[in-house]
């Protein structure tokens, strides 16, 4: 695969990863208005979006990240998409945990661990992805 081409998809992938942001929003929305009308967290098909919201965000993130084509685009252009798709993974975690009935400072604590890890990897890998000149004086 060529360059521009991959260029191409990596924009439209960058287009879905906002349909992904809506979706887990209105789940963390609707997981938040329907908490004092849950009188069991079973809801089958309530879990079932979520499961396909989830999967659209964690797996387009991964195949960007380790993908075989993907490894061409340098790893700077992607890693805010990358890490995009997540951080969106990561608060669609949030409506199923209220949904579940957990206690809310538990909640809290997994939640804020979650994002200062993701931070720390973004970091960690932005400063990887730097690229250092290959002559001393140019």
């Amino acid at each position: 695969m060529d360059i521009d081409s991959l260029n191409k998809r990596f924009r439209i992938w960058q287009h879905i990863l906002f349909i992904n942001i809506g979706a887990s929003i209105a789940l963390l929305a609707t997981g938040v208005a329907d908490l004092p009308n849950i009188s069991s967290p079973y809801f089958p098909g309530w879990y079932g979006v979520w499961f396909v919201v989830q999967l659209a965000s964690f797996l387009p993130g991964f195949v960007l990240l380790f993908g075989k084509h993907w490894v061409q685009l340098p790893l700077r252009e992607r890693l805010t998409t990358i890490f995009g798709y997540f951080a969106v993974a990561w608060i669609t975690w949030l409506p199923a945990a209220i949904r579940a009935g957990t206690p809310s400072l538990y909640i809290i604590r997994l939640f804020l661990s979650g994002c200062v890890i993701i931070a720390i990897g973004y970091r960690w890998l932005r400063r990887k992805s730097v690229e250092t000149p290959s002559e001393m004086f140019p």
